[in-house]
């Protein structure tokens, strides 16, 4: 998908790292000597055998830190903005067993929409739709302001921060409503949701 980095080159620059690592086993051991050929290593005096058996990998250590932030970038930049967008907006069927308000403070924990040390998110919508029918509006005509809107009204959740402080802990208000959803699209795929409307004959 567009705006997807290269993922496939970062795993393969990880790989050999997690490689050496695991044949280097523990940080801190020493690397096991090869015996040479005409010479057992029993007949090594003592001084020779810390020689050649007391190798450490002062470097491992670094490696296994560089081999796990690849690692971790690499599942970080593998979600696309239509992903993204699933992750955040797309409750379809509607997660059971959470009623209310509670709804919001736990599904947008769950879809990492809030997470501690980062700011409240003042609203955000769950759609209760199949994503198809979502992806569908990207055919329809765009308004004045690029937008697409569903051509029937879908049951939504709609999540508004309490108080209006952005401060954790967050707490939410959850509203149960049946409107048209409007969305920005990229390569036929919604990527943003911008917003939500009423039917016009709706009172």
């Amino acid at each position: 998908m567009l705006g997807s980095p290269p993922t496939h080159w970062t795993l393969l620059f990880a790989l050999p790292l997690l490689l050496d690592l695991w044949h280097l086993g523990p940080v801190g051991t020493s690397i096991k000597v090869v015996q040479r050929s005409g010479r057992d290593q029993e007949t090594l005096r003592p001084e020779e055998k810390r020689k050649h058996t007391e190798v450490q990998v002062p470097m491992a250590s670094w490696m296994l830190c560089v081999a796990l932030i690849l690692a971790t970038a690499a599942g970080a930049v593998g979600e696309t903005r239509y992903e993204k967008f699933l992750r955040q907006h797309v409750d379809h069927p509607r997660t059971l067993g959470l009623m209310g308000h509670r709804y919001c403070g736990v599904m947008l924990a769950r879809r990492q929409v809030t997470a501690p040390g980062r700011p409240c998110k003042p609203s955000n919508t769950f759609v209760h739709a199949p994503a198809e029918d979502l992806v569908a509006t990207c055919t329809r005509p765009a308004d004045t302001m690029g937008f697409h809107s569903t051509s029937t009204p879908m049951d939504i959740t709609a999540c508004r921060l309490r108080g209006g402080d952005t401060r954790p802990p967050c707490n939410y208000r959850a509203r149960q409503l049946h409107h048209h959803v409007r969305v920005s699209c990229l390569d036929g795929l919604p990527v943003h949701l911008a917003g939500t409307h009423a039917s016009v004959n709706e009172s």
